[in-house]
């Protein structure tokens, strides 16, 4: 096991392993992920993993754009499964506030080049027929919405990271760290 590394990311989850894959594709392989059980066995393994674009903030809005592109190019460069599954998301209103808010998001969306298209009321039923169109003012669709493997996509930033020239260590706790005289230390 190395005794120093450029960073030390400390937990194997989602997280940590994209942490890990970034610093190696902006070309830092002096990079390690310590993780104290196997990877993704914290909060990760039990995420719902439901992924979205649109966001009431720009700048969230094209993270999330950024996160699924990410994803959908990872699965390829890994050969690692990510389980991504792009249902679309349906969005709904019963009331004219959320109708505003709906064509904001509308308005947002053509502005930062993504979809997120009215659908009329008759043909909602044809999209899903389990929605009860009654009460409702209007409905929007945004495609690139879905879900994932969380544990996937998290082996396949570790395996991608790996590729890249990073090291993982798993069942190793981090404890502490020691100073080093002129520089960052050892774990």
């Amino acid at each position: 096991m190395k005794t120093h590394a450029r960073v030390v990311v400390i937990g194997g989850g989602i997280i940590g392993c994209s942490v890990l894959y970034h610093l190696t594709k902006l070309g830092w392989s002096d990079v390690v992920l310590m993780e104290r059980d196997e990877l993704t066995s914290g909060s990760t393994w039990h995420a719902a993993a439901g992924f979205g674009i649109l966001s009431d903030s720009t700048s969230m809005a094209r993270l999330n754009h950024y996160t699924i592109e990410c994803y959908k190019k990872l699965e390829p460069e890994t050969g690692q499964s990510c389980g991504i599954h792009t249902t679309g998301g349906i969005y709904l209103a019963e009331k004219q506030n959320r109708v505003d808010q709906l064509r904001i998001m509308e308005a947002k969306a053509r502005y930062l080049g993504f979809d997120f298209e009215h659908v009329p009321i008759d043909e909602l039923n044809e999209l899903h027929p389990f929605i009860g169109t009654s009460k409702l003012k209007a409905a929007f669709i945004q495609p690139d919405e879905g879900h994932l493997d969380p544990s996937g996509i998290t082996q396949a930033f570790a395996k991608g990271a790996r590729m890249g020239g990073a090291e993982v260590y798993r069942f190793c706790r981090v404890l502490r760290r020691t100073p080093g005289p002129t520089g960052p230390g050892t774990w």
